[in-house]
């Protein structure tokens, strides 16, 4: 009896089934966290490409605006070039205009100076005829008078004779001179000290180059005098008074190089202004004298 109640009380081993439960209850619990952090991991991973996706799609859409803004900008710059371009035309016009009334002013300028030209040459031929009637008819007379004194009278004919051809080759030489007046006046305009210097060499006139420091100043030269009442120095035009043997002269709307022609003196000379340059408030150009005034002048001289 005894040595069966000693048997009884050993521990018994533990039971096979409990420990294979025990093992897949494990298993399962590790399937389940490796699940769950599979899970989140693909949520972290599915935020971290949101994230990137919304960081492309925004720096698209940056980039989307940047060339709105950039097509705006060249948009608004082309724009402004068409008006530019149009402006530019416009001036171009402008210009070509103001060339056509430039040349029509010039032509008329022209057109004056030789209808002037005309007149002068017509009144030296008609004043030079009555001076050979004159003598012709003296000698006449002479003829006439002294009909008694052969010898007398042949050395008056001869005399009379001489002084006819003397007077008709003067004649023949004043209308040359003034015929190469004519010719040459309209060239004898210099733009700049250069061509003046080159039409001083031609000994046909005296040259007096001048400035006008401000309007309104009067300016003496030679025997003249000058007043710059105004000026439109963008149009290269400007306004002139001209102080000459008591009286004014108003000449407005003239263009540089443009010559500006008036009569001086008892025997009318002709004189010429020419004004080069002008600025906002000055102006500069040069007085033509003719030497032979003589010559030169359009007018009866008066007989002292």
């Amino acid at each position: 009896m005894s040595t069966a109640n000693a048997g009884s009380s050993l521990p018994k081993p533990p039971s096979p089934g409990k420990g294979a439960e025990t093992v897949k209850i494990i298993a399962i619990v590790v399937l389940f966290l490796c699940v769950g952090y599979l899970i989140y991991e693909n949520f972290q991973t599915k935020k971290m490409i949101r994230g990137e996706v919304e960081k492309i799609t925004g720096q698209m859409q940056a980039l989307e605006d940047t060339s709105k803004l950039a097509e705006a900008n060249l948009s608004s710059r082309i724009a402004g070039l068409q008006d530019e371009i149009q402006g530019a035309q416009s001036a171009v016009n402008s210009t070509k205009t103001e060339l056509a009334n430039t040349e029509a002013r010039l032509q008329a300028a022209r057109n004056r100076t030789q209808k002037e030209l005309a007149q002068a040459l017509a009144e030296k031929a008609a004043q030079v005829q009555a001076e050979v009637q004159a003598v012709k008819s003296d000698a006449d007379t002479k003829i006439t008078g002294v009909n008694t004194e052969v010898d007398g009278v042949k050395t008056d004919v001869v005399g009379v004779k001489n002084d006819l051809e003397q007077t008709k080759a003067e004649l023949a030489n004043a209308q040359s001179k003034l015929a190469s007046m004519g010719e040459t006046f309209e060239a004898a305009i210099a733009k700049n000290s250069t061509e003046l210097a080159q039409l001083r060499l031609k000994g046909e006139r005296d040259y007096y180059e001048f400035d006008f420091p401000k309007k309104k100043q009067i300016v003496k030269v030679e025997d003249i005098r000058l007043v710059l009442t105004d000026t439109d120095y963008k149009k290269g035009k400007y306004n002139m008074k001209i102080l000459v043997d008591d009286t004014e002269i108003e000449k407005k709307d003239l263009l540089i190089n443009e010559p500006v022609q008036f009569l001086v003196g008892p025997k009318r000379v002709r004189y010429e202004v020419v004004i080069n340059w002008v600025e906002k408030n000055k102006a500069g150009g040069y007085l033509a004298v003719p030497k032979d005034k003589t010559l030169s002048s359009v007018g009866v001289p008066v007989r002292q």
